[in-house]
């Protein structure tokens, strides 16, 4: 097959969808099917990705004003409409719900090739609003009337999580959907350099990890007051967070205001590639998320990869890789003290945190990519022969 997949967010950016695209483009270019990525053209690429049948393509782009290292760009190129009819392409598969998913849409209908949409974001939840300082309700209603329109355009929508499919058949999303997880190569992640990085930030105590954007939607605040219970029954523990991004002095701010300063630690940005090279998954104890948001949660998956049991909040998204009780814990929004005592309870309790440690493998394993590729490669071909 000939398949273009359009994303508005690509490398060198940082954020779930990315790898979540490069490991579905990787998996169907190991089948021996032809990958083409459309996707904004950035000034600061230092090295396009190479691998075999896939064609990275980039179209002209601005930055946009809302949300760091989000790009406009045009929502028709007659360039690319030659190229994709030149290419004989079969399908049309899109990520984002912004200008190139728009693109997609018009290239499907022009091309009369089938429409693949996948949900990742939910966009018009109020966190993500904060952003353009427009977290209204009637903002709200107006983004997910948007999503709607733009998803009811597909042969078919995609959703990473039961429970995201869930709230899209609940809001009236009239095509079919069907729940096809990310995939993850598990051969990336690298654990050799585990102790060197133990020692390296916390060479006497344990290590509590967050992976993610530093934004409104990932709700720091809230998991920082959290953590901070923590840290004052378990003087030794440190937090490290992995990330950066719009909230990171609103965050910090708050770390100097609990006294916490010398116990966080900021890595800073680390691409995807080297995260899973780093051995700092596997360097930790704990991973810990207070999102409300995720439609997955990639980073918790591949925390729970490499052994690292979880705590996070029980909300869409997430509940859909921790099950509680068996590789980590969800505690109820609200119960700071509980998500404490679930954290602590992991960090000292050495039978349950083996025993989890253990599911956390197990049923990682499911999500491995040869699984899941081939569960894309089947619903492609149903659309095709349709």
């Amino acid at each position: 097959m000939n398949i273009a997949i359009f994303t508005d967010t690509f490398l060198p950016q940082i954020n779930g969808v990315v790898p979540a695209t490069i490991n579905l483009a990787k998996g169907l270019a190991e089948r021996g099917h032809k990958i083409y990525i459309i996707c904004p053209k950035l000034k600061k690429i230092e090295k396009e990705i190479e691998f075999p049948n896939i064609e990275i393509i980039r179209m002209n782009s601005i930055p946009a004003y809302f949300y760091e290292d989000f790009r406009f760009t045009s929502p028709l190129s007659l360039r690319l409409y030659n190229l994709m009819k030149k290419e004989k392409i079969d399908i049309i598969h899109f990520q984002t719900p912004m200008p190139l998913g728009f693109q997609a849409i018009i290239m499907s209908k022009l091309l009369k090739v089938p429409l693949v949409g996948t949900f990742n974001t939910f966009f018009s939840d109020p966190q993500y609003l904060q952003h353009i300082r427009m977290n209204l309700k009637l903002m709200e209603i107006t983004a997910l009337t948007y999503a709607k329109i733009f998803y009811n355009q597909c042969d078919l929508i995609t959703s990473p999580s039961q429970s995201t499919k869930e709230i899209l058949i609940k809001n009236k999303f009239k095509k079919p959907i069907k729940v096809i997880s990310y995939c993850v190569d598990f051969s990336i992640f690298n654990k050799s350099n585990s102790k060197k990085i133990k020692n390296m930030y916390n060479k006497n105590g344990k290590l509590i990890l967050y992976v993610g954007r530093i934004s409104y939607e990932k709700n720091l605040l809230y998991l920082l007051d959290c953590i901070n219970i923590v840290l004052k029954k378990i003087p030794k523990t440190k937090m490290l967070i992995v990330g950066d991004g719009p909230q990171i002095k609103e965050i910090k701010e708050k770390i100097k205001t609990l006294n916490i300063s010398d116990r966080v630690i900021f890595t800073g940005m680390i691409s995807h590639e080297e995260l899973a090279k780093s051995s700092i998954f596997n360097a930790c104890d704990v991973f810990v998320t207070a999102s409300k948001t995720e439609t997955f949660g990639l980073t918790t998956l591949e925390a729970q990869i490499n052994g690292l049991p979880g705590v996070a909040i029980n909300a869409k998204g997430t509940e859909d890789i921790i099950k509680n009780g068996i590789n980590g814990y969800l505690v109820k929004e609200g119960d700071k003290e509980k998500f404490a005592e679930r954290v602590i309870e992991l960090l000292t309790q050495p039978s349950s945190y083996k025993k989890m440690q253990k599911n956390a493998k197990k049923i990682a394993e499911e999500y491995s990519i040869k699984e899941v590729i081939q569960i894309w490669e089947e619903e492609y071909k149903k659309l095709i022969q349709n």
